[in-house]
């Protein structure tokens, strides 16, 4: 038991995303009532499991943690079931931000409003200090692919490239998408600009699938025209991913109104 705890401490001391599963109803010499489970990147068994049982087991972890819901779960083996009861356990939630112009100072300001752990990205020392982004727990004065990398995204990151240029967009998303999956990642741009850029980076081989997840343009159709005015709809986007909700009852024409004059 003291060993799951601990291994259970190093995931919550590295802000790792796990979950964490308990047998309460199993089967004797296969995966008995309360053996414990932790599932990250792979399955730690704490107690018996039966390696035939184990992918199941860790497929159903992985979809929990996804899902991030604590749920009970049941696994079958031939024919008998085996519940859990899973939980995601998820350290607070970042925003990279990469790119420290305009729109990245109020970004950081919301976001970490917000709860989350804001880290800031860009090469240029006058765009990327603590100074400038006093709120950040994070400052990166680095090039950008060396900072993606020493970032480490997961499905805890939530992702945002507002950098000076089409160029450097472009590399951020293709080193993204290198890494493991964000739980959101948005370019800014025109439709057509991001359009390049996805076809360029389909053409050079990234993962179609990968390609059709990224926000792009980025933040939801409010009008948005001021620099905080666009972080206000790049995180009203990023709350609607984050608690799986729906945009476009907020897109109704004539500033949410339903009816066809003002004042109705």
């Amino acid at each position: 038991m003291r060993d799951y705890f601990v291994t259970l401490h190093k995931f919550v001391q590295s802000n790792t995303p796990c979950a964490t599963g308990l047998v309460i109803a199993g089967i004797e010499g296969i995966c008995p009532p309360g053996t414990r489970l932790i599932f990250s990147q792979g399955l730690q068994v704490f107690g018996q499991v039966a390696e035939e049982v184990r992918p199941r087991l860790a497929g159903l972890l992985a979809e929990v943690l996804a899902a991030r819901d604590p749920r009970v779960v049941t696994a079958e083996w031939q024919g008998r079931p085996i519940r859990l009861f899973v939980e995601p356990i998820y350290p607070p939630a970042r925003l990279i931000i990469l790119g420290g112009g305009h729109i990245a100072v109020p970004l950081a300001s919301m976001g970490k409003t917000l709860g989350f752990q804001v880290s800031v990205v860009d090469d240029r020392p006058t765009f990327a200090n603590q100074t400038r982004f006093p709120e950040a727990d994070q400052v990166l004065c680095q090039d950008f692919r060396a900072a993606i990398v020493s970032l480490g995204i997961d499905l805890n990151s939530y992702v945002i490239i507002v950098t000076r240029g089409h160029q450097h967009d472009r590399t951020c998303l293709e080193e993204v998408l290198r890494q493991q999956p964000a739980a959101y990642v948005g370019m800014i741009g025109s439709r057509r600009k991001c359009a390049a850029v996805l076809n360029d980076l389909r053409e050079t081989g990234a993962d179609p699938m990968r390609l059709a997840a990224v926000y792009a343009p980025i933040g939801l159709d409010i009008g948005a025209q001021t620099p905080e005015e666009i972080a206000v709809s790049i995180i009203a986007e990023i709350i609607m991913v984050r608690h799986k909700g729906y945009s476009n009852g907020l897109k109704n024409r004539l500033g949410g109104r339903t009816g066809g004059q003002p004042g109705t």
